[in-house]
């Protein structure tokens, strides 16, 4: 599996799950199922006064309450779906936690009905250990017969686990094969003799894997074929007796015949599906409702006013009849259907008798990670289908309701995905979208590298589908500094107790109440900063080409030295990383600006507007160059050197040599706050010498001493460090969509003034040796800061880690 995804999965956005992150959702949430599943049948089997909370709760009701074979059938009647299977890691983590489970509730037994209560199974670094009472390895041997029982139980005990609980479904036709050769590398563990010299033959055991697009289905889960069924030479239990015998083929004839059969049945519970298709439904009845207002036309005259009327319903009748007829006809012959997969029909196993699709008892699995440029082809479709859709969502987004939606009533959901829905914009209908159900845990990994070869930042989310009995759910944050490497003792440990109600709508920053309610609280005392500026928060140019763009000192008065104009368009121009806090900014590097629509201001009153030729001319001698070349030789010269990178470049102006568009560009002259995009704490400093800078970091116009000192100030660092999260190395990520939620406190002028002096003050001592030490008058800042927001000692202490 590990070596299959690394060749093949990350082109599709998938990476291989580590086994301490499969083991470990598999626990958590097939215990929790089971404990569901003996909850259900409790009611069912006059055991109502008994109230199961955990595992232990199970083994005091066997065998006195509910025998051996009860608890094993319970067990494995629980379904597990992985909609994005892939190699089948999750799949076979669980086999081995089932197995595990039915150990620890002594209810493995053979053929015969004797128990295995003598031997130790148990899941060690995701793979299933047998021990018998002196801790020896159980190594099979076919002469001892105690042996061969050990071996035949747990060969069936896997295939009865693999036949009835293991679902997967992928795109991926290679990720199914593997996936299945997975499921049956695990049987040949177990594999034993029949006889001395023929080995047991194993099942068909691939039907429960499947081919196909999990996000793209032609038919709803709620579509309706229960009338229709009755009338169908097939039912349901057809469907199941074929998949059954299936399973259990001799023979490659009999296995042929069996999936002719299935694909029979589906074919007409399909065809019987579309004709029940509420679209189809729909369409009829406007199409009688169109014959009798064409027939009313023709029995009866019509005053103006009604004739008005009538042609205004036949006009609203024929847009919808049309509009549903064009929506059956892409259900029909779309090609984003050529991989659907119809979760109403492909597993008999979670329809009940009736045909009603009943859904799985655990979701699990980590959905691939495609941006949404990747998936533009889908977009109509998503945008129809999910409540959780937006335009720039990443597909994982999609995944998530999806696994709700397979998920039968009062089922558990777990994913490993990245963090970002929590903070995200495309996140926004998610976080609403969840509060319908109820969200057990997250775990959030951080900057923890769980994935090998991926940057992402995940995290374990699960969620019970029903709705909440309290607005709290369990966060366990991991701090890698203090991570044992033992998830299941660290979360156990440093768990803590997130209240839903105040969570911000704009991004979730997972902290404990008492912070929750500081953060609220500082909320309250200021107007955010994206409301606050007027022009806006920008990020710096890009330039697609900066070995071109981007000089040195030595080179730009190499060019001023051969064209004085020159100094026109070159700027003085800073990356991320020059930017220091309160410092005045000092760099060598330069910037060659041609924007697209090229204006300058010459030495006179006049301005100089380059008008574009009719047409691109990327010729030397084209009307546009030339202009540059009569007006700007120098830089010409040092520009036409990198013409064939420069025309390559998606981000560019009109011409090769302009950089993109941007309605901005004037701001830089102004002054303004900058500030780096990456850094340990904000780093804002105040420009007033016209630089340009990278996008690596970012410029707030219309910005004075006094917002300086409340960005740079503890309170601040508190709160977006609380309203974000680090990246590796415990830097933070300075963008936009956070820096506007920053609230900034209205002050008197006194203190105002107050403020300003002592950063002016910081910004002189700065200028003159930029590695003075200025803590005391920062921490006066601070003090000054924690008044505008009316924090209390208590808080102060909060704000300071005290």
């Amino acid at each position: 599996g590990l070596i299959f995804e690394k060749i093949n999965g990350y082109k599709d956005g998938s990476f291989f799950t580590p086994g301490f992150i499969t083991m470990h959702m598999c626990k958590e949430t097939i215990r929790k199922a089971v404990v569901q599943k003996f909850n259900e049948n409790c009611l069912n089997h006059d055991l109502q006064d008994f109230k199961i909370n955990t595992i232990d709760d199970i083994y005091e009701l066997i065998p006195q309450k509910i025998s051996r074979k009860q608890a094993n059938d319970i067990i494995n009647s629980i379904k597990i779906c992985d909609p994005a299977v892939g190699s089948g890691h999750f799949l076979v983590s669980a086999l081995n936690e089932i197995i595990a489970i039915k150990n620890d509730l002594k209810i493995l037994e053979d053929k015969e009905g004797k128990s295995l209560h003598r031997y130790e199974v148990e899941v060690v670094n995701d793979e299933l250990i047998i021990t018998d009472e002196e801790g020896e390895l159980f190594e099979y041997n076919p002469k001892n017969k105690e042996s061969q029982r050990i071996q035949e139980t747990l060969f069936h005990e896997k295939q009865t686990i693999i036949e009835n609980c293991l679902f997967g479904v992928d795109i991926n036709p290679n990720s199914v094969k593997i996936c299945r050769l997975r499921l049956w590398i695990e049987l040949l563990k177990n594999a034993y003799y029949k006889n001395e010299t023929e080995l047991e033959t194993l099942p068909n055991i691939d039907i429960n894997i499947k081919c196909g697009n999990s996000l793209v289905s032609r038919y709803t889960i709620d579509a309706d074929i229960k009338k229709t069924l009755k009338k169908s030479k097939y039912g349901v239990d057809s469907y199941r007796i074929a998949v059954m015998t299936y399973r259990n083929a001799d023979n490659k004839e009999q296995k042929r015949a069996m999936e002719k059969l299935i694909n029979e049945i589906k074919d007409d519970f399909e065809s019987k599906i579309l004709v029940n298709d509420k679209r189809v439904v729909k369409l009829n009845k406007l199409k009688n409702e169109m014959l009798g207002l064409t027939g009313q036309e023709r029995l009866f005259g019509m005053t103006k006013i009604e004739k008005a009327t009538w042609n205004k319903k036949v006009q609203t009748v024929g847009t919808e009849i049309e509009k549903l007829e064009h929506e059956i006809e892409e259900i029909r012959n779309n090609k984003i259907y050529e991989n659907a997969f119809e979760w109403r029909f492909e597993f008999p196993e979670v329809l009940n008798n009736n045909g009603e699709f009943c859904g799985f008892d655990v979701v699990i699995g980590n959905p691939p990670y495609i941006r949404q440029e990747e998936i533009s082809s889908m977009k109509s479709y998503l945008k129809n289908t999910y409540q959780v859709f937006d335009s720039t969502a990443d597909i994982y987004v999609y995944f998530i309701e999806r696994g709700a939606s397979i998920l039968k009533k009062n089922g558990t959901f777990i994913y490993i995905l990245p963090n970002k829905w929590m903070r995200a914009k495309y996140g926004n209908a998610l976080r609403k979208w969840v509060k319908q159900f109820e969200i057990e845990f997250i775990v959030d990994f951080g900057d923890l590298p769980v994935f090998e070869e991926a940057t992402t930042y995940p995290c374990i989310w699960s969620f019970n589908k029903k709705l909440p009995v309290s607005n709290h759910f369990a966060v366990s944050i991991i701090d890698t500094l203090n991570y044992s490497g033992n998830l299941e003792k660290y979360v156990s440990e440093k768990s803590i107790s997130v209240d839903m109600n105040l969570l911000n709508e704009k991004g979730w920053n997972l902290v404990d109440d008492r912070i929750q309610n500081l953060m609220h609280k500082i909320r309250s005392k200021g107007k955010p900063l994206g409301e606050y500026v007027k022009k806006g928060i920008f990020y710096g140019i890009k330039t697609a080409l900066n070995e071109a763009f981007v000089i040195d000192t030595a080179k730009r008065e190499k060019l001023i030295a051969e064209d004085p104009k020159s100094a026109e368009v070159i700027k003085p121009y800073l990356l991320g990383k020059d930017i220091k806090k309160y410092q005045t900014p000092e760099s060598d590097k330069w910037l060659i600006l041609f924007p697209k629509g090229f204006t300058i201001k010459n030495s006179g009153n006049a301005n100089l507007i380059q008008e574009p030729p009719p047409r691109y001319g990327d010729m030397p001698d084209s009307d546009a160059w030339q202009w540059i070349k009569n007006s700007y030789p120098a830089i010409a010269k040092h520009l036409i050197k990198f013409k064939e990178k420069a025309i390559k470049r998606t981000d560019k102006g009109d011409f090769w040599w302009e950089l993109r568009a941007c309605d901005y560009y004037s701001e830089f002259d102004k002054v303004k706050i900058m500030l780096p995009d990456i850094a340990l704490k904000c780093e804002a400093l105040i420009d007033n010498l016209g630089f340009y800078c990278a996008n690596t970091a970012y410029v707030i116009p219309g910005l004075d001493e006094y917002h300086l000192g409340i960005l740079n100030s503890k309170l601040v660092h508190f709160f977006y460090s609380n309203l974000t999260q680090t990246i590796r190395g415990g830097y933070f990520r300075f963008i936009r969509q956070y820096l506007e939620q920053i609230p900034i406190a209205e002050a008197d002028k006194s203190k105002e003034r107050e403020i300003k002096e002592i950063v002016k003050n910081i910004i002189s001592i700065k200028r003159k040796d930029s590695k003075s030490d200025t803590t005391h008058l920062e921490k006066e800042i601070d003090q000054l800061v924690y008044q505008l927001y009316d924090l209390t000692p208590e808080e102060i202490k909060i704000v300071e880690g005290k």
